[in-house]
Parts: structure tokens; C-alpha cells; sequence
């Protein structure tokens, strides 16, 4: 969800901006089908760069079934709150959810009913402070078909290859940031090559399983 202020001219025109927050809605079984889907990598990924700096990420926990672990699920929401940087609210049902919906958008009337907001194609950190993106701007971005940042692409590649998880991906890419550095690190070293590289809160090493899987993958596509 979104919110927007339109500034209206003299005429009757005008031209909508989108104001720096979005919420991004998942009720828990959603929420573990787009883990198990590899669809959860790529849906923040999108969030991430939709070029609002306010990201929300609600989850209604009431749910009749769940088909991933509490604690993977658990894991999951960590990470997107710590590694992603979104907030998480934790609302029980859809009507809690429309609730807290209605307090926020209360909550941004009032912030911005007496501001003027400028809308321009893209924000930086220097940027004013009333300044936002404009809805076409915004809607460029967002859009799933778009063009990923090679970075961007490789997190969803790795993200998908067996036993790699997400927080995994995030430190692979660290050390090599590149799919080549990766790929030729890979042919010139053992199946052990990202063994040892610590990921997550806990500084875990991602371990021979891990690594062998991601070797065994890349190998594959070279042979192929």
C-alpha cells in the first residue's frame, strides 16, 4: 500500500507524488510460500529499490496452516528487519490490520496537509526534505518485469540454488560481488570456496554443504 498527494494548478490539472512510505502486506502462509516459492528474495529486492526510504512489512499471524517451520519463519522476519532494514508490524487478522492501515493514514494526513510537495524522477541523500517521487517515477520502478542491477540479479540466482539461503546470498555477494569473480574463483579453487565466509547475526560459517551445492551448480552451467 501506498499513499499519494496530488497538487492541483489553477486549471484543474495536476500531479501526483507518492509519499515516502509503503507497506508491504503478507499474511503467514503467504508469507511461507513466497520463502519456499524463491519469490520472498525477489519481492524485497523490488521493495528495496521502488526508491521509498520508509518500508513497512506487516504480517498477520493468524493462519490455519503454515507449511515452513515457526523458527525458519522466525529467521526470515529477523532478516528483513535487520539485513533489509524494513520495518516489521505484527498485526493478528485483517482487522487488525485494516486498523493499524487507517491510524497510518491519519497519521501522514496530518503530516503533510500544510506541506508542499516537489516530485522528481529520482531521490538522493542530499535530496530536500519535501521532496518525493512522482507516481510515474515510482511506478517504473516498481514494476516486477523491470530491469534488475546485476547485483541485484546475482542475490536471486544465489538465492535459489539449494541449501543458499537469502542472508547467505547477501554474503556471498560481499566477497564476490560479481558473478565472474564468483564463477572464476569457483573453477580455480576447491568445492570448499565459500566455506568458511561467515553470514547472518550469528556469524555462522556457511559451511561444506552449502559450498559444494553452489560449486556443483555453477559447474553445471559451464559445462552446459
Amino acid at each position: 500500500k501506498q499513499w499519494y498527494q496530488r497538487r492541483v494548478r489553477g486549471d484543474g490539472s495536476g500531479r501526483e507524488v507518492v509519499l515516502d512510505v509503503v507497506v508491504e502486506r503478507k499474511r503467514l502462509d503467504d508469507l511461507a510460500q513466497s520463502i519456499t516459492g524463491n519469490r520472498f528474495v525477489e519481492q524485497k529486492l523490488r521493495l528495496k529499490s521502488c526508491g521509498l526510504s520508509r518500508r513497512i512489512y506487516l504480517i498477520e499471524t493468524k493462519a490455519s496452516y503454515v507449511s515452513l517451520p515457526e523458527a525458519s519463519l522466525n529467521q526470515a522476519i529477523v532478516n528483513t528487519q535487520v539485513i533489509d532494514k524494513f520495518t516489521i508490524k505484527r498485526t493478528e487478522d485483517l482487522r487488525e490490520t485494516a486498523g493499524y492501515l487507517t491510524i497510518l493514514s491519519r497519521s501522514l494526513e496530518a503530516a503533510y496537509r500544510h506541506r508542499t510537495l516537489r516530485g522528481v524522477e529520482a531521490i538522493s541523500d542530499e535530496s530536500e526534505e519535501d521532496i518525493c517521487l512522482t507516481f510515474s517515477a515510482f511506478a517504473e520502478r516498481s514494476i516486477k518485469n523491470r530491469v534488475f542491477s546485476v547485483r541485484e540479479t546475482f542475490l536471486k540466482q544465489l538465492a535459489r540454488i539449494p541449501k543458499i539461503s537469502q542472508e547467505k546470498a547477501e554474503a556471498i555477494v560481499k566477497v564476490y560481488p560479481t558473478p565472474c569473480a564468483l564463477i572464476s574463483a569457483v573453477h580455480s579453487s576447491s568445492d570448499a570456496i565459500i566455506a568458511d565466509v561467515k553470514f547472518g547475526l550469528s556469524q555462522r560459517k556457511i559451511g561444506i554443504a552449502a559450498s559444494r551445492s553452489l560449486a556443483k551448480f555453477y559447474m553445471a552451467r559451464h559445462h552446459t
